[in-house]
């Protein structure tokens, strides 16, 4: 039980992250958009929206933790902490 838990935080964990990054950086919200606009049934679209949502992705997330590194050390050192802490 405590394994599922695990992983249901990790994932929500992940998609706030991923929400966020849409919600601020214009590139990935319009990848994101296009990924959610499925138009037919083809996979090979979809697997280039895919392909493109996750360059966009990438890429918002290089540029955002250069632009606020000071932040990501910070907030990766108290999840840590806080990961610690929990599991003892």
């Amino acid at each position: 039980m405590k394994g599922i838990r695990h992983w249901a935080l990790s994932a929500a964990v992940l998609i706030v992250v991923l929400l966020g990054l849409v919600s601020v950086d214009a590139r990935v919200r319009e990848q994101f958009t296009n990924l959610l606009a499925a138009e037919g049934s083809d996979l090979a679209p979809l697997g280039d929206r895919f392909g493109e949502f996750g360059s966009a992705l990438l890429t918002a997330i290089r540029l955002q933790s250069i632009e606020h590194a000071p932040l990501l050390v910070f907030a990766t050192v108290g999840a840590v902490l806080f990961f610690l802490m929990v599991r003892t």
